[in-house]
């Protein structure tokens, strides 16, 4: 039984499946075999509905004035809200659109034009990202809005929809000479974990032919020697069963697939083989002489990871840093690539075949604190390490009502962990925008901490095999929120190993993998189907 599911994009737009707890959380893509998340069995077309776009009517705003901007962002008055109107890659710190500086100015809020006609299928409608991002923002008839931008555009788009909404106290304003300036903006020090597709794109069309220089921001990135950069398209499945080539990728990026660095295996033969076999990952020791390596990637290689889903790059990401490689993620999965009308390569008779070097160049792990494992987790939960350790998985997996995949059979939760939740059909991902970026911190951190998290402190995040969890850490760092952190295991271990776990009667059981059964804390077997499943059928 295949453990992926393949999105494919319909007519060259992003699909997606919704990632409830711990399947890959962009909307489209590459998506882990997960049968409460992606509610499939098969490797089919997902989301083959698209969303429409806003269709709202076009009203004229007026515009407001420079003072009126300053004192909007030397303000605390809950009822004015200043709000950005540009991509996220602008608001956290990237100087784009022909701006001398990047970032947001003091106090502003983010609510992104691209929100708006972005390409988005999803079981959650379009709406309840813009709703929630207006409510989390405090945007409210009795608010006071300036909408603003860098060229002119995008404000008046957003204004716009914000009238539509019924919000009357809008206007717009052109903050470029603001911005120019370089006074009272805001950035995220991490926002480079996240590189904008206008960057990429010429980066792939200089490693592609197409043309001969790098621009003065690529060269700030890579450097003068294109040859160090290796674009990584990643995602389940070799290059045929992935999105490689159905939805297309970013030309001149190789295909990696997520079970190089996480392969299948039987951690438990003592198990029904139905549900015998894992995906964890591999050793980094492991991945550092033996995948790396196969991909042409040393400890000086620039790698910059493309691709429809952004949480097997999170997991990429996170092993790679580990490794101490300089690594990027390409912002907005693909949303943004299509948005700026980059054309992706779908064409079969070109796939780009991995240079291979001998050795990664280190015998060292540079960092090995970039993912937490078991050890770590089990310190965290007896005390002896400061911490948190936050479940986002679905409810029904939190509650022990379902072990979520398909391929494993134990449900439960951990005892001392906290619940918070990554998404749901109904008001989609709460850890991202509708275009595949992250929220802003303030949206993140105020999300956490309502359920209980502290983000001062260590918060290690887990699903059934973490997917869900990388993607989590990467956005969450990539604003600067640096304690969070993926646990690379994750449920599925947990529980095959037979570490305590709180099932759905409330009652503290454990697997016994040589009765292969669920036992009590007397060790009386206590198997009732949920708890973990019966036999599996014949098929």
């Amino acid at each position: 039984m295949k453990k992926r599911v393949v999105a494919v994009l319909l007519s060259a737009t992003i699909v997606a499946t919704l990632a409830s707890g711990c399947a890959d959380s962009a909307k489209g893509g590459d998506i882990k075999k997960n049968t409460t998340e992606t509610k499939t069995e098969e490797s089919e077309e997902l989301g083959k509905k698209e969303t429409s776009k806003t269709t709202d009517k076009k009203i004229e705003v007026d515009s407001a004035t420079e003072e009126e901007v300053l004192a909007f962002m030397n303000d605390s008055d809950e009822k004015t809200v200043l709000v950005d109107a540009r991509p996220q890659e602008n608001y956290s710190g990237w100087a784009l659109e022909g701006a001398k500086n990047g970032g947001h100015l003091k106090n502003a809020v983010l609510f992104s034009a691209r929100w708006l006609d972005c390409e988005y299928a999803d079981e959650a409608p379009r709406d309840a990202y813009l709703k929630r991002a207006m409510k989390d923002q405090k945007i409210t008839k009795d608010t006071e809005v300036i909408v603003y931008d860098y060229t002119g555009k995008q404000a008046d788009d957003v204004a716009s929809y914000l009238k539509n909404q019924g919000i009357e106290k809008v206007t717009k304003f052109q903050a470029n000479k603001l911005i120019d300036v370089g006074k009272n903006l805001e950035t995220y020090k991490n926002h480079d974990m996240f590189l904008p597709t206008e960057i990429v794109k010429n980066i792939s069309d200089v490693k592609t032919g197409k043309e001969t220089e790098l621009t003065a921001e690529a060269k700030a990135i890579v450097g003068e020697d294109v040859s160090k950069v290796v674009l990584v398209d990643v995602g389940w499945g070799n290059a045929k069963q992935s999105s490689y080539f159905s939805t297309g990728h970013v030309p001149g990026a190789i295909h990696i697939n997520t079970d190089s660095y996480e392969r299948p295996r039987v951690y438990v033969p003592e198990k029904r083989s139905e549900y015998a076999k894992e995906w964890r990952l591999i050793s980094l020791e492991e991945f550092r002489d033996s995948l790396c390596p196969q991909y042409g990637i040393t400890k000086d290689s620039i790698v910059i990871m493309t691709g429809t889903a952004t949480s097997p790059q999170g997991r990429l990401g996170f092993m790679l840093r580990s490794l101490g490689v300089k690594v990027y993620a390409m912002s907005g999965a693909l949303t943004a690539w299509t948005y700026n009308e980059y054309e992706l390569d779908t064409d079969s008779s070109t796939l780009v075949i991995p240079k291979s070097v001998e050795n990664f160049g280190s015998d060292t792990i540079a960092n090995p604190d970039e993912i937490l494992w078991m050890d770590d987790i089990k310190a965290i939960l007896s005390g002896k390490i400061e911490g948190q350790v936050a479940d986002n998985r679905s409810e029904e997996e939190w509650k022990g009502k379902s072990s979520g995949y398909s391929y494993h059979d134990l449900a439960g939760k951990i005892e001392g962990s906290i619940w918070c939740l990554q998404g749901d059909s109904e008001n989609g991902e709460y850890f991202d925008n509708v275009d595949n970026t992250p929220r802003t911190q303030e949206e993140l951190k105020a999300y956490m901490e309502g359920n209980g998290l502290d983000t001062s402190k260590t918060v290690a995040f887990f699903c059934g095999d973490s997917w869900g969890a990388a993607h989590i850490a990467y956005f969450s760092q990539s604003v600067d929120l640096n304690n969070i952190k993926e646990w690379g295991n994750g449920w599925i271990p947990w529980s095959n190993e037979g570490n305590e776990f709180i099932d759905h009667n409330g009652k503290k059981v454990r697997y016994d993998k040589y009765q292969d059964a669920v036992v009590d804390e007397n060790g009386k077997v206590v198997n009732d189907g949920v708890n973990i499943l019966n036999d599996a059928p014949t098929e």
